[in-house]
């Protein structure tokens, strides 16, 4: 008995295998894209709305040119409140830890959010942020660094600089 299987037909067989996958997957990435960029802006302004619950509204604005990195969305309050989102890593970080900080006019620190942490050590999720309402950017980096967890604390201390830093630029100064 002969072989009728010929290369040339595994090959046409393949590719229209391959062809079909690619544009299934085409067509579930047009069909979720919208979906999950829905979430991802439902997910920030629910954390606008955390740090900066007196707010009545929020416009995104340009990241100023010398922001650092770790600063990934800056947001002007109604109130001329800013909100900063951030997103930074530590050395021992499976992924980004995900930062919201709400920045008063005056200065001062009016709430924290911790919107990703994908660490296994708990460095005090949801108290730790805390530490740091009312801080200025005089004061923020006097705040201890958790125990156990250095590398994350510190990381996320850096970070509420970066959120000073950021907001020093849009309103025209020099960031430190």
């Amino acid at each position: 008995m002969k072989n009728t299987n010929s290369p040339v037909k595994s090959v046409v067989v393949l590719t229209v295998i391959c062809l079909v996958v690619t544009a299934l997957l085409a067509v579930t990435n047009s069909v979720t894209k919208p979906v999950i960029a829905q979430m991802r802006d439902a997910k920030v302004q629910s954390s606008l709305q955390t740090v900066l619950p007196e707010a009545s509204g929020f416009t995104e604005i340009p990241i100023p040119e010398g922001a650092h990195p770790t600063v990934k969305s800056i947001y002007k309050a109604s109130d001329g409140s800013y909100a900063v989102v951030l997103a930074t890593t530590s050395a021992y970080s499976s992924g980004d830890m995900g930062i919201t900080v709400g920045i008063l006019p005056s200065g001062s620190i009016a709430g924290v959010m911790l919107t990703s942490y994908k660490e296994s050590k708990d460095f005090g999720k949801d108290t730790y942020p805390q530490k740091y309402v009312g801080a200025t950017d005089v004061t923020y980096a006097s705040i201890d660094t958790y125990a156990g967890v250095t590398y994350s604390s510190k990381a996320f201390r850096h970070a509420i600089g970066d959120a000073f830093s950021a907001i020093k630029l849009v309103e025209g100064g020099v960031a430190e």
